[in-house]
Protein backbone atom coordinates (compact mmCIF):
# COMPACT_ATOMS: atom_id res chain seq x y z
CA UNK A 1 0.00 0.00 0.00
CA UNK A 2 1.47 3.58 -0.85
CA UNK A 3 1.09 6.50 1.01
CA UNK A 4 -0.07 9.71 0.06
CA UNK A 5 1.29 13.27 1.22
CA UNK A 6 -1.87 15.35 3.12
CA UNK A 7 -0.91 18.91 3.57
CA UNK A 8 -3.34 21.16 5.66
CA UNK A 9 -3.51 24.38 7.90
CA UNK A 10 -4.59 24.56 11.60
CA UNK A 11 -5.71 27.97 13.34
CA UNK A 12 -3.28 28.40 16.47
CA UNK A 13 -6.10 27.26 18.79
CA UNK A 14 -6.33 24.21 17.44
CA UNK A 15 -2.59 23.74 17.04
CA UNK A 16 -2.28 24.33 21.01
CA UNK A 17 -5.11 21.52 21.36
CA UNK A 18 -3.96 19.33 19.13
CA UNK A 19 -0.10 19.57 21.26
CA UNK A 20 -2.51 18.41 24.05
CA UNK A 21 -1.81 15.09 22.48
CA UNK A 22 1.69 15.23 21.89
CA UNK A 23 4.07 13.16 23.81
CA UNK A 24 7.65 14.64 24.44
CA UNK A 25 9.63 13.83 21.52
CA UNK A 26 6.29 14.36 18.65
CA UNK A 27 6.28 18.12 16.47
CA UNK A 28 2.51 19.07 15.36
CA UNK A 29 2.76 16.69 12.32
CA UNK A 30 3.92 13.50 13.63
CA UNK A 31 0.88 14.17 16.66
CA UNK A 32 -1.67 14.92 14.16
CA UNK A 33 -0.41 11.67 12.20
CA UNK A 34 -1.35 9.59 15.50
CA UNK A 35 -4.36 11.49 16.24
CA UNK A 36 -5.93 10.63 13.07
CA UNK A 37 -4.47 6.88 13.08
CA UNK A 38 -6.00 6.58 16.24
CA UNK A 39 -9.24 7.81 14.96
CA UNK A 40 -9.05 5.79 12.14
CA UNK A 41 -8.49 2.96 14.04
CA UNK A 42 -5.56 2.03 12.29
CA UNK A 43 -3.36 2.70 14.38
CA UNK A 44 -2.31 -0.75 15.82
CA UNK A 45 -2.15 -2.88 12.56
CA UNK A 46 0.76 -2.83 9.90
CA UNK A 47 0.75 -1.44 6.74
CA UNK A 48 0.89 -4.67 5.24
CA UNK A 49 -1.83 -6.30 7.21
CA UNK A 50 -3.44 -2.93 6.64
CA UNK A 51 -3.62 -3.45 2.92
CA UNK A 52 -4.84 -6.87 2.82
CA UNK A 53 -7.65 -5.82 4.92
CA UNK A 54 -8.25 -2.95 2.08
CA UNK A 55 -8.25 -5.45 -0.07
CA UNK A 56 -10.74 -7.79 1.70
CA UNK A 57 -12.80 -4.90 2.40
CA UNK A 58 -13.04 -3.86 -1.70
CA UNK A 59 -13.52 -7.27 -2.19
CA UNK A 60 -16.75 -7.95 0.31
CA UNK A 61 -18.41 -4.78 -1.19
CA UNK A 62 -17.99 -5.89 -4.88
CA UNK A 63 -19.92 -9.44 -3.54
CA UNK A 64 -22.68 -7.35 -1.78
CA UNK A 65 -22.71 -5.63 -4.83
CA UNK A 66 -23.52 -8.61 -6.83
CA UNK A 67 -25.80 -9.92 -4.60
CA UNK A 68 -27.71 -7.05 -4.56
CA UNK A 69 -27.91 -7.25 -8.29
CA UNK A 70 -28.45 -10.73 -8.01
CA UNK A 71 -31.52 -10.06 -5.98
CA UNK A 72 -33.08 -7.18 -7.62
CA UNK A 73 -33.01 -9.18 -10.86
CA UNK A 74 -34.72 -12.32 -9.05
CA UNK A 75 -37.17 -10.07 -7.56
CA UNK A 76 -37.69 -8.43 -11.01
CA UNK A 77 -38.30 -12.07 -12.64
CA UNK A 78 -40.78 -12.66 -9.36
CA UNK A 79 -42.67 -9.79 -9.95
CA UNK A 80 -42.98 -10.40 -13.81
CA UNK A 81 -44.42 -13.70 -13.16
CA UNK A 82 -46.78 -12.30 -10.60
CA UNK A 83 -48.24 -9.99 -13.15
CA UNK A 84 -48.83 -12.30 -15.75
CA UNK A 85 -50.56 -14.39 -13.61
CA UNK A 86 -52.39 -11.74 -13.12
CA UNK A 87 -52.89 -10.61 -15.93
CA UNK A 88 -54.14 -14.04 -17.06
CA UNK A 89 -56.13 -14.50 -14.36
CA UNK A 90 -57.96 -10.70 -15.34
CA UNK A 91 -58.23 -11.78 -19.35
CA UNK A 92 -59.67 -14.84 -18.35
CA UNK A 93 -62.68 -13.64 -16.04
CA UNK A 94 -63.07 -10.04 -17.49
CA UNK A 95 -65.20 -11.59 -20.84
CA UNK A 96 -67.60 -13.65 -18.69
CA UNK A 97 -68.46 -10.58 -16.06
CA UNK A 98 -68.12 -8.23 -19.35
CA UNK A 99 -70.87 -10.81 -20.86
CA UNK A 100 -72.72 -10.67 -17.87
CA UNK A 101 -72.86 -6.61 -17.53
CA UNK A 102 -73.74 -6.39 -21.44
CA UNK A 103 -76.61 -9.30 -20.23
CA UNK A 104 -77.57 -7.43 -17.48
CA UNK A 105 -77.62 -3.93 -19.36
CA UNK A 106 -79.35 -5.11 -22.38
CA UNK A 107 -82.26 -6.33 -19.98
CA UNK A 108 -82.55 -3.54 -18.26
CA UNK A 109 -82.77 -1.31 -21.50
CA UNK A 110 -85.30 -3.58 -22.59
CA UNK A 111 -87.59 -2.96 -19.76
CA UNK A 112 -86.79 1.21 -20.42
CA UNK A 113 -87.95 0.69 -23.61
CA UNK A 114 -91.13 -1.01 -23.07
CA UNK A 115 -91.59 1.56 -20.28
CA UNK A 116 -90.97 4.60 -22.68
CA UNK A 117 -93.20 2.92 -25.37
CA UNK A 118 -96.10 3.02 -22.68
CA UNK A 119 -95.87 6.24 -21.66
CA UNK A 120 -95.45 7.46 -25.58
CA UNK A 121 -98.41 5.56 -25.86
CA UNK A 122 -100.70 7.09 -22.91
CA UNK A 123 -99.59 11.05 -24.68
CA UNK A 124 -97.44 11.00 -21.84
CA UNK A 125 -93.88 11.69 -23.75
CA UNK A 126 -93.57 13.11 -27.22
CA UNK A 127 -92.93 10.90 -30.29
CA UNK A 128 -89.23 11.04 -31.61
CA UNK A 129 -88.75 13.56 -34.26
CA UNK A 130 -87.96 12.40 -37.58
CA UNK A 131 -85.29 13.83 -39.68
CA UNK A 132 -85.70 13.94 -43.38
CA UNK A 133 -82.47 12.49 -45.22
CA UNK A 134 -81.52 11.03 -47.91
CA UNK A 135 -80.11 7.31 -48.26
CA UNK A 136 -77.01 6.74 -46.94
CA UNK A 137 -74.46 5.00 -49.79
CA UNK A 138 -71.45 5.63 -48.20
CA UNK A 139 -69.79 4.19 -44.23
CA UNK A 140 -70.20 6.50 -41.42
CA UNK A 141 -67.85 7.58 -38.50
CA UNK A 142 -69.58 6.81 -35.14
CA UNK A 143 -69.66 10.81 -34.56
CA UNK A 144 -71.71 10.81 -38.02
CA UNK A 145 -73.84 7.67 -36.96
CA UNK A 146 -74.74 8.94 -33.09
CA UNK A 147 -75.98 12.33 -34.81
CA UNK A 148 -78.45 9.72 -37.48
CA UNK A 149 -79.64 7.90 -34.87
CA UNK A 150 -83.00 9.32 -32.81
CA UNK A 151 -82.65 7.87 -29.13
CA UNK A 152 -86.41 6.63 -28.31
CA UNK A 153 -86.47 7.46 -24.90
CA UNK A 154 -85.24 11.07 -25.26
CA UNK A 155 -86.14 11.89 -28.92
CA UNK A 156 -82.91 13.38 -29.89
CA UNK A 157 -79.78 12.00 -31.54
CA UNK A 158 -77.06 9.58 -29.37
CA UNK A 159 -73.57 10.74 -28.26
CA UNK A 160 -70.83 9.00 -30.03
CA UNK A 161 -69.58 7.45 -27.01
CA UNK A 162 -73.30 5.54 -26.70
CA UNK A 163 -72.73 4.41 -30.14
CA UNK A 164 -69.52 3.07 -28.85
CA UNK A 165 -71.21 1.58 -25.92
CA UNK A 166 -73.38 -0.37 -28.43
CA UNK A 167 -71.36 -1.28 -31.75
CA UNK A 168 -70.50 -4.53 -30.71
CA UNK A 169 -74.05 -5.82 -29.54
CA UNK A 170 -75.03 -9.09 -31.62
CA UNK A 171 -78.45 -7.57 -32.38
CA UNK A 172 -76.94 -3.87 -33.57
CA UNK A 173 -77.98 -4.06 -37.25
CA UNK A 174 -81.58 -4.04 -35.49
CA UNK A 175 -80.81 -1.53 -32.92
CA UNK A 176 -79.85 0.17 -35.14
CA UNK A 177 -82.41 0.16 -37.66
CA UNK A 178 -85.09 0.58 -35.11
CA UNK A 179 -83.06 3.72 -33.85
CA UNK A 180 -82.92 5.28 -37.97
CA UNK A 181 -85.08 7.82 -39.15
CA UNK A 182 -85.47 6.00 -42.45
CA UNK A 183 -85.20 2.12 -40.82
CA UNK A 184 -81.60 1.39 -41.94
CA UNK A 185 -79.66 -1.31 -40.52
CA UNK A 186 -76.12 -0.51 -39.69
CA UNK A 187 -72.91 -3.00 -39.42
CA UNK A 188 -69.99 -2.02 -38.09
CA UNK A 189 -66.29 -2.84 -39.10
CA UNK A 190 -63.75 -3.26 -36.76
CA UNK A 191 -61.13 -3.29 -39.33
CA UNK A 192 -61.63 0.78 -40.17
CA UNK A 193 -63.88 1.88 -37.43
CA UNK A 194 -66.51 2.22 -39.63
CA UNK A 195 -70.30 1.95 -40.00
CA UNK A 196 -71.86 0.37 -43.04
CA UNK A 197 -75.52 0.26 -44.06
CA UNK A 198 -77.66 -3.17 -44.59
CA UNK A 199 -80.58 -3.37 -46.32
CA UNK A 200 -83.35 -3.10 -44.76
CA UNK A 201 -84.60 -6.49 -42.70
Amino acid sequence: MGTQLISFRLKDEEVALLMQYASSEENASLTAQRVIRQLLGTQEIPSDKLTSLLIQVNELREQVKSVKIFIGETIDERLEDVDKLVDEAVHQQMPAELLQARGRFDKFEQRLDKYFEILRASGQLPAPKKRRSEVPMEPLHPSDLAQRLINPKTGSPYSPSAISRQKDRVNFPFWSEARDPQGIPWEYDPNDGLFYPLQPF
